[in-house]
């Protein structure tokens, strides 16, 4: 599929302008504005025309750090239409890491919302060669493009920094034709979306998950994105139940806030949910579905190859599985010496498809250390079934070995998991001289209840395997959480070691 991604937007303002596109929102979802296809393209229009007054064109890089809001959604597509490719930042970044992105993909310009003016100038205000804008300044600009310049398939529409949890983040560059083709691959042959559906989009979209679900895949759709700045699991809840949301995308934690919260009646009209970005416990899953009355269904991705599998009604559900590739997509399971396994066998998964980058920007060198014949390394442990459909067992940089013993973390979250105290659970790897590393279960407790370490012990052993049982216990009021809501376990792993996170050892 060619052209440019801006014709997501273009496509939807030129067949039904005044269909509603946003609904915008506040962090508690009391104040309510609706935005329509043809009032987004306008806006949209004039971030371009602002982007050009200050020198940008085709093939230039332009940051965007602002919450989600239809400005966002406006500025996402004015750089997409006056040629640009959009360099999105998360808005819990810090400083350096605003600095690092700018810098490194050399933009012309960065965009953020008032919140952000501070940070972006401690951060940028000394390159010169990078335009601080402010977004709602932006919107305003009287002078307008006509229509959205012309890209190339291959040209980079988007440029996602990865989130750097094993290692400095690398910058995944993603062509138009790619973004293009997996939009409409996921809105209508996988979503199954039309102009009736309303997606709740409270994940950021600064991040692909958030990105290609709640805002691509919507428009692409002719459905209404209702936006929500920040997530909160009571907020959220109201307003599906007022907005009548048909479909959630989210992340686990997300999932456990929301399992943790009052029955209502009557349950919100979701059709299904989809949860990514991490194995779920199945104790999570049970808990939100009771809260949310729908199927709570896993999908699969990675920052450079997003949502490769897809377990999609009309399928069945199967549980503990991220669902069969997403048409177009073809999946590998390959060991140690990339040579691929059979059906059953856990393995390193490989990725080819619409959906991988072009590459990392400007490192070939870690772009090469990633690919094989066209297929995309994961790092995730999984296995395929007879039926093709895709189990990811964990991260293999999450894998810990104790005692020559592998110990997947997912397994004993998922055991701790069911356990009534616990709200939310991380299990990492400590080092260890003598087994090389040991099992640390990071615990949120649920709000009034109490639990010791040895309970956690005893809870484990009844469960899991003896080498799997945790032998060290921290809890934690919060867990450190990544721009799409993921736990950082290497942070954690970091504080752990160097004992700002005080551990309990069982007896």
């Amino acid at each position: 599929m060619g052209g440019s991604l801006a014709q997501v937007l273009r496509h939807g303002a030129s067949h039904h302008p005044q269909r509603p596109a946003i609904i915008a929102l506040d962090e508690r979802g009391s104040s309510r504005k609706s935005y329509s296809y043809g009032e987004v393209d306008f806006a949209a229009r004039a971030v371009a025309g602002g982007l050009q007054q200050a020198g940008v064109g085709p093939g230039d890089h332009v940051a965007l750090c602002a919450e989600n809001s239809m400005e966002y959604v406006a500025a996402y597509f004015g750089v997409l239409y006056v040629g640009a490719a959009v360099v999105p930042i998360p808005i819990l970044s810090a400083a350096p890491e605003v600095r690092f992105r700018a810098e490194h993909a050399r933009c012309k310009a960065i965009i953020c919302d008032h919140k952000r003016q501070t940070l972006v100038e401690q951060a940028c205000g000394d390159l010169n060669h990078t335009r601080r804008l402010v977004l709602a300044e932006l919107v305003e600009c009287e002078h307008s493009t006509d229509r959205p310049a012309n890209r190339n398939a291959q040209d980079t529409a988007m440029v996602l920094y990865t989130s750097g949890t094993t290692g400095s983040a690398k910058g995944a560059a993603i062509s138009h034709g790619a973004l293009l083709t997996h939009t409409a691959v996921l809105a209508y042959h996988a979503l199954r979306l039309d102009e009736s559906d309303r997606i709740l989009g409270v994940l950021p979209l600064t991040h692909s998950f958030g990105c290609r679900m709640a805002m691509l895949s919507s428009l692409y759709a002719g459905a209404s994105s209702v936006l929500m700045p920040r997530f909160d699991a009571a907020a959220c809840m109201e307003v599906m139940l007022r907005e009548q949301v048909t479909w959630l995308p989210a992340v686990p934690t997300m999932f456990a806030a929301l399992g943790q919260l009052p029955e209502v009646t009557p349950k919100p009209t979701l059709r299904w949910a989809m949860c990514a970005g991490a194995p779920v416990p199945e104790e999570t899953t049970r808990r939100a579905e009771a809260r949310l009355g729908c199927e709570i269904r896993q999908g699969y991705g990675m920052t450079e190859a997003t949502i490769a599998t897809l377990n999609a009604p009309p399928d069945a559900r199967v549980i503990a599985s991220v669902g069969k590739p997403v048409w177009g997509i073809e999946l590998l399971i390959l060991d140690e010496r990339r040579q691929e396994l059979p059906q059953g066998q856990a393995g390193e998964v490989w990725i080819r498809g619409h959906n991988t980058m072009s590459g990392y920007l400007d490192d070939r060198a870690a772009t090469s250390a990633i690919e094989q014949d066209g297929f995309l390394r994961s790092g995730d442990v999984g296995y395929l079934d007879a039926e093709g459909r895709l189990y990811i067992i964990d991260r293999i940089k999450d894998l810990i070995l104790r005692g020559g013993n592998n110990v997947y973390p997912s397994e004993v979250e998922s055991a701790l998991a069911e356990h009534p105290a616990i709200a939310q659970v991380a299990v990492v790897g400590r080092p260890d001289d003598y087994y090389g590393e040991e099992v640390v279960a990071v615990i949120h407790l649920k709000a009034s209840f109490s639990l010791t370490a040895d309970e956690v012990s005893q809870w484990s052993r009844e469960r899991v395997s003896k080498t799997k049982v945790p032998r060290e216990v921290a809890f934690v009021d919060q867990f450190p959480l990544g721009p799409s809501g993921k736990i950082l376990k290497r942070q954690l792993r970091q504080d752990i070691v160097a004992g700002r996170l005080k551990t309990t050892r069982c007896s």
